[in-house]
């Protein structure tokens, strides 16, 4: 069994410079502590519940600052984002991060943030069969993104 913790949530009255240290010494003390993993978030539009908007970007930070902590994204909202991008981006943050990115996909439930997107929530289910299959198959083409691969592979 694997114990982890979910970091996206913010405190009320905490700025988002203060939550963000908070995050990544939750994330240090999970390390420190023996817990196996962290996961991040994204959220959009949302700052009173989170200002995690990009985690990538923040799971790629953290990689830096652990070294045995596998780092989970639940999840990138795969129909928000370039397919292309997104996969570039997770193998690149699996590389430096030496294998412990763990890739968890989904299409979000909230259709406000598709609207202040401009992505019409409707087509949120057949973007993220797309996506996905472009991520997929974009991974498969490239030798150094297999580690990726496999991570995202359904059993």
């Amino acid at each position: 069994m694997h114990f982890g913790i979910f970091l996206e949530e913010r405190r009320r009255g905490v700025s988002e410079s203060a939550t963000l240290r908070e995050t990544i010494g939750l994330a240090e003390a999970a390390e420190a502590g023996g817990l196996d993993g962290i996961w991040l978030g994204e959220i959009h539009f949302n700052g009173s519940r989170s200002i995690q908007s990009a985690p990538l970007a923040f799971a790629s930070f953290l990689a830096a600052r652990t070294r045995r902590l596998r780092i989970g994204i639940a999840v990138q909202v795969l129909p928000l984002g370039n397919p292309l991008r997104i996969a570039e981006e997770a193998a690149t943050v699996d590389q430096l991060s030496e294998g412990r990115l763990d890739f968890g996909v989904g299409r979000s439930g909230s259709a406000r943030t598709y609207d202040l997107l401009g992505v019409p929530y409707g087509e949120s289910q057949a973007r993220f069969l797309e996506c996905l299959a472009i991520i997929r198959e974009a991974w498969r083409a490239s030798p150094s993104a297999t580690r990726a691969s496999s991570i995202a592979s359904p059993p």
